[in-house]
């Protein structure tokens, strides 16, 4: 992929293009976290089918690293922020490959729901690290520019790893596990990325108008508390497609493990096209107004899913979906970085991943509950019907609403 160099890194040398794609490639990782074994989980729960309550165990297995993930972040946003973010990033990518690839070789449901403990913990440290290094690394519509194309790896990522992991798992449940240990392919990357703090002078880093909350110093928590709320009920929705989805084609449309590979695949993939216009995008349209565009997608998408009769139909729900999956995710990241200094930056992206994994968490047990009262398609339509009403809020709020003083006042300082 080539990258449009604006006057802020004309000058970028070889080695600030390597930290670019680096950069890029290890964000990949924390999506391949779900989607590698997703098209391998109905085979896994005929093959543990003994266990009981096996429905709900196979589900918190696929989800149970974001609760580790939720609990990691915070301690993984203080370290970073006090010791810097390289060696903490060089752990967490080993600690990937090791935990990530035990499913391999291991037969036992209990041990492989540890090891995802572990993956959780290391993508606590690679999510928050890989969107703080783009903020400290990159500024102005530069970062924009970056956030878009950190979506776009994380959605072609997806692509890669849906359909492999669905070929791997048409042979044997156990086979998706091995991808993995990508990971450790990246480390030699990784030992090549400056540590921020350390290279002020480096083409690749800017001086940073951003970093400047105000003159008080005051940091915009209202702000931070909104896109906080905004990914923790977008994961909740956005996970039915991960946990629930298989098994609606599986069932409904009675595909292969390695069909419903392909066809998530195409969710990932239109968030991998969309987020790469994400750039020229934000250069024209408000972040409130990509905001509400993404959610109508979203919600529209899942409307289609929920009707669908054929593959078709189901591609074409899914592609929609990820129009607004690729537009919301750097969307999130943008505004949640306005306003926020250096000094804090880690703390606040590792918040932000807490609440984005701890509504992947939480929502197989919604999704669990809901099933006992509803069918899988239902589910579908009453997810879409909630993130049409996410959209239709913040467009109430933002136009309709006149806005209190302390919100003017948080404007200004952002």
């Amino acid at each position: 992929m080539r990258f449009n160099m604006t006057s802020e890194t004309k000058n970028e040398s070889k080695t600030g293009k390597w930290v670019t794609l680096t950069v890029l490639l290890v964000s990949t990782l924390t999506v391949m976290a779900t989607a590698t074994i997703t098209p391998a989980v109905p085979e896994m729960e005929l093959y543990f089918q003994n266990i009981p309550n096996i429905q709900l165990f196979i589900r918190l297995t696929l989800s149970i690293p974001a609760l580790a993930i939720a609990i990691g972040s915070p301690l993984v946003g203080v370290i970073i922020d006090k010791w810097g973010r390289k060696k903490p990033l060089l752990g967490a990518a080993f600690l990937y490959g090791l935990a990530g690839s035990s499913g391999f070789y291991l037969n036992s449901l209990n041990l492989i729901f540890l090891s995802r403990i572990f993956l959780g913990l290391a993508v606590a440290g690679i999510m928050t690290i890989s969107t703080t290094l783009v903020f400290d690394y990159f500024q102005g519509r530069r970062r924009d520019t970056m956030l878009g194309y950190q979506a776009a790896f994380m959605g072609f990522g997806g692509v890669i790893f849906f359909s492999f992991g669905g070929y791997l798992a048409s042979i044997n449940w156990h086979a998706p596990f091995v991808i993995y240990i990508f990971a450790w392919v990246l480390i030699p990357g990784l030992l090549m990325l400056p540590e921020p703090k350390f290279m002020k002078n480096s083409s690749v880093i800017q001086p940073d108008q951003y970093s400047i909350v105000s003159k008080e110093n005051r940091i915009p928590y209202s702000n931070i508390v909104f896109v906080y709320f905004l990914v923790f009920i977008f994961q909740i929705v956005f996970f039915f497609s991960i946990a629930e989805l298989p098994f609606l084609l599986t069932n409904k449309l009675l595909l292969n493990p390695d069909l419903v590979g392909i066809v998530l695949a195409t969710l990932t993939l239109s968030m991998g096209i969309f987020s790469i216009l994400y750039g020229r995008l934000s250069k024209r349209i408000s972040l409130t107004n990509i905001f509400i565009l993404a959610f109508t997608f979203f919600g529209t998408g899942y409307f289609i899913i929920s009707l669908a009769l054929t593959r078709l139909e189901m591609i074409l729900g899914l592609s929609i979906a990820g129009v607004g999956l690729g537009l919301l995710i750097p969307n999130l990241s943008r505004q949640l970085g306005k306003g926020i200094s250096q000094s804090i930056r880690g703390r606040v992206f590792s918040g932000f991943t807490s609440f984005l994994f701890l509504g992947q968490f939480l929502s197989p047990l919604v999704s669990q509950i809901l099933l006992q009262f509803i069918s899988l398609t239902e589910l579908f339509l009453i997810g879409g019907t909630a993130m049409i009403l996410v959209a239709l809020l913040i467009l109430m709020k933002h136009y309709l609403i006149p806005p209190h003083k302390e919100e003017l006042d948080a404007k200004s300082i952002v």
